[in-house]
């Protein structure tokens, strides 16, 4: 059953990093494809955690720094919108900044 769970996780990794490949152009979707590769990174190490009997307290600190970083993201997605009036990365260049 570990093993299923573990294939499913990997699978879903790699779909995850097909969809961050492929929906370059808008950052709230690439925003979203990173959120739903730290889930996946998240279960993958919960199914470690408890496979080698140790406690979540590791599982807590990476959903806080998980929960911090997507909120940065949408904090720089409301400020693009704003500013660009879109969220096109095409339009996104650091040296206006």
């Amino acid at each position: 059953m570990l093993n299923m769970n573990l294939n499913l996780s990997l699978l879903f990794f790699f779909i995850s990093c097909l969809m961050f490949s492929y929906f370059y152009k808008h950052l709230l979707l690439t925003l979203i494809s990173l959120e739903f590769i730290m889930l996946n990174i998240s279960i993958n190490l919960y199914m470690l955690m408890n496979m080698i009997n140790l406690n979540l307290f590791f599982m807590s600190l990476f959903f806080t720094i998980m929960i911090c970083e997507s909120i940065m993201g949408l904090c720089l997605l409301i400020f693009m919108v704003r500013n660009n009036g879109n969220d096109y990365l095409k339009n996104l260049s650091l040296i206006k900044w």
